[in-house]
């Protein structure tokens, strides 16, 4: 069974003139470790604890990080710092 790739999503912010690209809506636990360079042990550490918001899983499947929610909370952090320091 091939395996499709899925497509890069867009995110327009409604304050925002830059359109942002994410190139997966989701990552495996696996993936998202290797992206940003932590063991694996502790992604799963941080996801069963919470601090990753994971999709729902599918039985037999490693658990995938919402990549879309992980950017909003960081975009909202930074305008929130922003705000802060005006």
């Amino acid at each position: 069974m091939p395996t499709r790739k899925p497509k890069p999503l867009m995110v327009k912010m409604p304050d925002c003139p830059v359109v942002f690209c994410l190139p997966s809506p989701k990552l495996t636990l696996s993936a998202y470790a290797e992206v940003t360079g932590q063991s694996v042990r502790t992604v799963q550490q941080q996801a069963n604890e919470n601090r990753l918001t994971i999709s729902k899983k599918k039985r037999g499947r490693e658990r995938e990080v919402n990549m879309v929610y992980e950017f909003l909370v960081a975009y909202e952090e930074a305008q929130e710092a922003l705000r802060l320091k005006v």
